[in-house]
């Protein structure tokens, strides 16, 4: 707990340097102080989950963040684009983060470990999201507001996974076979989703893709062909809704690096949106002047 929260410190403390102290070696310290924050206050979250499940007002603050999900990504765009004052916004940021992660424990975590619904509509959360980012519907009113939200549902939702993954190691009892491809599943799933958003924004996410699809393609063939091998009839029922939650998510992320291999010009007119711009450059015919009795033709 200690070392956390000394880490926490260190981070903040480079934050605030960065933007207190411009210089050279401002993105030197922001680049550092951002993954140190995020891997120190997930850890915290963690310790303090494991501590605090029990207590009444710890449950009820989980239940809530879950339910005002969308809600904490709504703020956290009016937080990071309307407050100008760096401090203020990181703070915000920080509260805003961290009933984020609360609420992804209490999905991922403190629920049945068999419950699919979670999963369920944090996906579809993440479909409705990317319609609205295709359609911009709300790019008038509230700019970047979709794809702010496409890519915290993205990110959530594959962090998320990388807990679940951490859980089956320690909740499935004698089945190795479950350990060891739920948690290998959970942590590509993890990792596409942070390539999908690196895909969403550039066309050069290509060999970060393949390093993805790649693993993901061969475990699903070794998978399909080791099930029937693994006694997959006689496991519990609580194992194989453990194995359908995983493969939903899975299928749900290789299904769309799959279509990126097989029909990669489709897929970037329907998912790349580098090119999007809010802005239209309005260029008219206009009538030459006559000088010096030249006449245009």
């Amino acid at each position: 707990m200690r070392i956390t929260l000394i880490a926490i410190l260190l981070s903040i403390s480079a934050i605030v340097f960065s933007f207190l102290f411009p210089s050279g070696t401002h993105d030197i310290y922001f680049n550092i102080g951002i993954p140190v924050l995020f891997f120190s206050l997930l850890f915290l979250t963690l310790l303090l989950s494991i501590k605090y499940r029990d207590h009444k007002w710890f449950n009820q603050v989980s239940r809530v963040a879950t339910y005002i999900f969308p809600l904490i990504i709504f703020i956290f765009y009016l937080v990071t684009r309307y407050i100008k004052v760096d401090l203020i916004s990181i703070f915000c940021g920080f509260v805003l983060f961290e009933l984020i992660i609360v609420a992804l424990f209490n999905i991922f975590i403190f629920r049945d470990i068999g419950e699919i619904k979670g999963i369920l509509i944090l996906l579809l959360l993440i479909v409705v999201s990317f319609i609205i980012l295709r359609i911009s519907v709300l790019q008038t009113k509230l700019p970047d507001f979709d794809l702010i939200c496409f890519i915290l549902l993205t990110v959530s939702t594959g962090c998320g996974m990388l807990l679940y993954g951490f859980r089956c190691l320690f909740s499935v009892e004698k089945n190795t076979y479950l350990k060891v491809v739920s948690f290998t599943a959970c942590l590509l799933i993890a990792y596409g989703s942070i390539v999908f958003i690196g895909k969403m924004q550039s066309e050069s996410a290509g060999v970060f893709e393949l390093i993805y699809f790649v693993p993901a393609f061969l475990i699903t063939l070794i998978v399909l062909f080791s099930l029937p091998l693994s006694g997959y009839i006689h496991w519990s029922t609580l194992h194989k809704r453990i194995l359908k939650k995983i493969m939903i998510s899975w299928i749900f992320f290789l299904l769309i690096f799959s279509i990126s291999f097989v029909f990669p010009d489709t897929f970037k007119k329907i998912v790349f949106t580098g090119t999007k711009s809010s802005q239209e450059f309005l260029l008219n015919d206009y009538e030459l002047k006559n000088k010096n009795g030249l006449n245009p033709d």
